[in-house]
């Protein structure tokens, strides 16, 4: 019981991170978003397990010349699997 009720609160954090990540990305294509307090705080939120996977990335030679940010897509898939692993203790 405590099991299946940790996967879930842990499923639905996830869930709710995925989502900020999507409005981070959405917001980060319109420039006068990118100034506002909403967009520094969805920043702050979303950064700082961005940086280790890009710090990880970034050891990788063609990827510092790609013209995308590979962390934040990277990341977003490590998510949507360890969901998909909590699932099934759900």
């Amino acid at each position: 019981m405590i099991i299946k009720y940790t996967a879930w609160v842990l499923y639905s954090l996830i869930s709710a991170f995925q989502m900020i990540m999507v409005i981070r990305a959405i917001c980060s294509w319109i420039p006068p978003v990118r100034d506002t307090r909403f967009f520094g705080f969805i920043h702050m939120i979303t950064e700082p397990p961005l940086i280790p996977i890009r710090n990880l990335l970034y050891k990788i030679s063609w990827i510092r010349n790609f013209p995308l940010d590979l962390s934040f897509l990277v990341l977003y898939i490590l998510l949507n699997v360890v969901s998909g692993l909590l699932t099934i203790y759900m």
